[in-house]
């Protein structure tokens, strides 16, 4: 792999390390050095150069969080819903095999900056059918170019609403023929026993390679069997890899736990032994303070997802707190980014904004804080802080190449904070080159792996394939009323001891009553 300079009016090297002038040398798809670009041209003469005056260098950001979904959600005439009932809308979306849902998110990741994610999948429903699917999303993330964690899992219980013993009493609710086509759904959609994921797990972790690698991915700990998950803790342990888990996303589910297991559902993973450093959460929208001290003692990570929150009516995390705490907290996308552009700059100021709360005394965000969340903190996410996240010598060279010209016109202040600016206003459309260990992947916005008029044109075919079944989506829409209803219920069973819902991090009031 030749050498190569990176250099830039700016220079991010990390959160905290932001050089004027300066450049990085890229030796064997790692950085060898960095310094001031003038002694650097002229220590390594005739080298190529990417970047320029124009530019700012920084590390790949990283994603923590995803799902690919093909084409944005609306597209599939899949609205924005509360998490429960927006669930069933997986069988009415337009079918895509997996290498084309994933090649076209990772094309859109890759034009965002961003050069690492976390990629929350289902198995499949056998183990035969699972490792084609999922060495399909390794062989799109491998020719896209982009390093990619793949966490596979499934719901094997409590399918249809939250918690053990309920879904009995939810389908006395319903009438008898809608009752009748939901099971029938259910029994239709196959999933692999836990015996089978454990060894397709087993099986596909130590095909990883630093690029494409496999963790475990239990959908969430409503829809696990306890003694699975304390099975995969252990699994985790022996393969030396790792976990990431949906937690405490949506109000119902964080009602869920202290209702069925009369307390926390973060006490709970403490319990089983699964809460590690090895594990990552998705969302932890819900975490109470006591929570949090768990997860910081702990070590457990958590991915912000401040887009698909607001879409899925889940609520604000409490970010700031998390991060005050000491917890590794990075951002995520979720497939669900605000305005379904996969924008990760866009993402960065929305997680921003949220953690900047009405009153004086509240935890707050800075800028230089969300950048480490999208870079720093997502290295630490997913076990590599030693090499990704940061452009400092010895790390991977997983770099951006920002232009600067539209942030900077008309005018800008010398006294402008870079990572401020870069923060407050970068687009993914301002991403000009991206680079994945020294390897150009990103060339003057165009995908140097995927050709992308034929990646578009496979998308649109099996669009076209594979329509929405219509009846998948009359059962959506019938079963919306009765699980709101239900749900409905577990708010007047809460209602004096769970915490109200509050917006943007207000100061709580003691019980639901008090906001009447």
């Amino acid at each position: 792999m030749d050498d190569l300079l990176l250099t830039g009016r700016w220079v991010v090297l990390s959160a905290t390390d932001v050089c004027q002038d300066h450049a990085v040398l890229v030796h064997h798809g790692r950085v060898a050095k960095t310094g001031p670009a003038a002694d650097m041209r002229a220590a390594h003469p005739g080298i190529p150069e990417w970047g320029g005056p124009d530019c700012a260098i920084l590390p790949g950001l990283i994603n923590a969080h995803h799902h690919c979904y093909g084409p944005e959600l609306l597209n599939h005439a899949v609205a924005d819903d509360f998490l429960e009932p927006w669930m069933f809308s997986g069988p009415a979306m337009t079918g895509l095999s997996n290498y084309a849902s994933t090649a076209y998110s990772a094309f859109r990741l890759l034009r965002s900056g961003v050069t690492a994610v976390v990629d929350m999948c289902a198995a499949g429903p056998s183990r035969a059918v699972a490792e084609t699917r999922l060495h399909e999303k390794a062989a799109a993330y491998r020719d896209a170019g982009i390093r990619a964690s793949i966490a596979p899992g499934e719901r094997w219980q409590n399918r249809i609403v939250h918690g053990s013993g309920e879904e009995a009493a939810f389908l006395a609710t319903l009438p008898p023929g809608l009752r009748t086509r939901l099971l029938e759904s259910e029994a239709r959609r196959q999933r692999l026993a836990p015996a089978e994921y454990l060894a397709l797990i087993g099986t596909l972790v130590p095909q990883g390679n630093g690029f494409q690698n496999f963790w475990f991915g239990p959908t969430g700990p409503q829809w696990t069997p306890d003694g699975l998950l304390q099975q995969i803790a252990a699994a985790a342990e022996r393969l030396d890899t790792r976990i990431q888990t949906h937690v405490l996303e949506s109000h119902y589910e964080s009602i869920e736990s202290p209702r069925i297991r009369g307390g926390s559902v973060i006490r709970h993973f403490e319990n089983t032994g699964l809460l590690t450093g090895r594990l990552s959460l998705a969302h932890a929208v819900w975490a109470t303070g006591e929570d949090i001290d768990r997860l910081a003692r702990s070590g457990t990570q958590v991915s912000h997802n401040p887009s698909s929150n607001l879409r899925l009516r889940s609520g604000i995390a409490s970010a700031a707190a998390m991060v005050e705490a000491g917890v590794a907290t990075a951002i995520g996308m979720d497939g669900t980014s605000l305005a379904g552009d996969e924008d990760m700059f866009a993402e960065m100021r929305l997680a921003l904004n949220l953690n900047r709360p009405p009153h004086s005394t509240a935890q707050s965000l800075t800028a230089q804080q969300v950048f480490a969340m999208a870079t720093e903190h997502g290295a630490r996410l997913m076990g590599r802080e030693d090499e990704l996240g940061r452009l400092h010598p010895g790390f991977c060279a997983d770099a951006v190449v920002l232009n600067l010209q539209r942030l900077l016109a008309p005018w800008s202040s010398t006294a402008a904070d870079p990572l401020e600016l870069i923060v407050g206003r970068a687009k993914a459309d301002d991403v000009r080159d991206v680079l994945v260990g020294g390897r150009p992947v990103l060339h003057s916005r165009i995908c140097t792996g995927i050709d992308e008029r034929s990646l578009m044109n496979r998308v649109q075919q099996e669009a076209d394939a594979n329509p929405p079944s219509p009846a998948a989506r009359q059962l959506q829409r019938d079963l919306r009323p009765y699980l709101m209803r239900w749900y409905a219920r577990w708010d007047a069973w809460a209602a004096d001891t769970h915490p109200p819902v509050t917006r943007y991090g207000a100061r709580p009031s003691p019980t639901g009553k008090d906001l009447q």
